[in-house]
């Protein structure tokens, strides 16, 4: 009788023990958290991953190591992170690419953008910008179109990245074009390239084409997005030519499916600190880059979904396979 008397007592108190004791999300974070940045140090995307990293480590109170695991457009370090436990350790700078292009520029996939992450948030718009060699006769969009239609295969576009090719490729539909897409394996090559007359136009993200404009080294033509940009509002849109128009470059946070929603939540509260930083502000937007933050982790996977809707009519539309 007693022996049962003392089962039931260790039962009742292991239940307590467990139903009181504090859960990992209650102590988040307690040991450094990883970002993997799926790009090479030094570029763009890794320039913001550790501003951002920094100014969460301030509120977090602990760490955010940078990792880079570039290669592949994005897909190396996408999948090792999505192989990542779900704990809130392990976060991952994902950018258009990665969520809502490589699913259907690729047959096969080492990772599923809708299943294997959660969403965080969107944390940064990146315009991109049509390019033109800084001898090229033509100035504007309606110039470039002009001159095509009246003698097609007068202008080639160089492109670095997956983004850039399906942004000509429905530059080319909407215009009735069809300038020739040359790829390149790298932005600072391309822009290199069309600066020395090899390609007359080229396709990259601002923050590497507006140093060169601003030396008048390349015109920029127009750029992506839904309004023009504070630090050049002389630039106009390619959507004022094209209504609706809008393939830029975004960077965003997301986390391994799984992790716990109060996690999920904290990491967000802490990129909206980062975001309204007034230094990152000031050094993102230098650079050409829009700082923003969702409303919350609902709302930016709201936003992937539609994104993901409009790019893969366009890459289906234009033919675009990497595989």
């Amino acid at each position: 009788m007693l022996l049962m008397h003392l089962r039931k007592l260790f039962l009742s108190l292991g239940i307590f023990l467990a139903l009181t004791a504090p859960s990992p999300a209650q102590n988040y974070p307690n040991r450094p958290i990883t970002m993997i940045v799926p790009f090479a140090p030094g570029g763009p995307a890794d320039v913001l991953g550790r501003l951002v990293g920094q100014k969460m480590s301030e509120d977090l109170g602990q760490q955010v190591i940078i990792d880079n695991r570039s290669g592949a457009n994005t897909i190396v370090g996408a999948q090792f992170a999505a192989r990542a436990q779900p704990d809130g350790y392990t976060i991952l700078l994902a950018i258009d690419g990665t969520l809502v292009m490589n699913p259907f520029l690729y047959t096969k996939l080492a990772y599923d953008p809708f299943k294997d992450f959660e969403p965080v948030s969107l944390i940064a718009l990146v315009p991109s910008a049509l390019t033109a060699n800084i001898n090229n006769p033509a100035n504007t969009l309606k110039e470039v179109i002009d001159i095509e239609k009246k003698k097609p295969g007068t202008f080639q576009i160089g492109v670095s990245t997956p983004t850039s090719q399906v942004a000509i490729g429905l530059l080319n539909m909407m215009a009735g074009t069809n300038m020739v897409i040359v790829p390149y394996r790298g932005g600072t090559t391309q822009i290199t390239s069309m600066m020395a007359g090899d390609i007359p136009l080229g396709h990259e993200s601002v923050n590497v084409a507006l140093p060169l404009y601003r030396d008048k080294k390349v015109k920029i033509i127009a750029l992506t997005g839904l309004k023009r940009l504070a630090l050049a509002p002389e630039i106009p849109l390619i959507s004022e030519t094209f209504p609706g128009f809008d393939l830029g470059i975004w960077q965003s946070v997301v986390v391994p499916t799984g992790t716990p929603k109060p996690i999920v939540d904290r990491l967000f509260a802490a990129l909206q600190k980062a975001m309204a930083s007034p230094d990152v502000i000031e050094k993102l937007s230098a650079a050409g880059i829009e700082p923003t933050i969702s409303k919350s982790p609902e709302e930016f996977g709201a936003f992937i979904k539609s994104q993901a809707e409009v790019r893969e009519k366009v890459i289906k539309a234009v033919g675009i396979k990497i595989d």
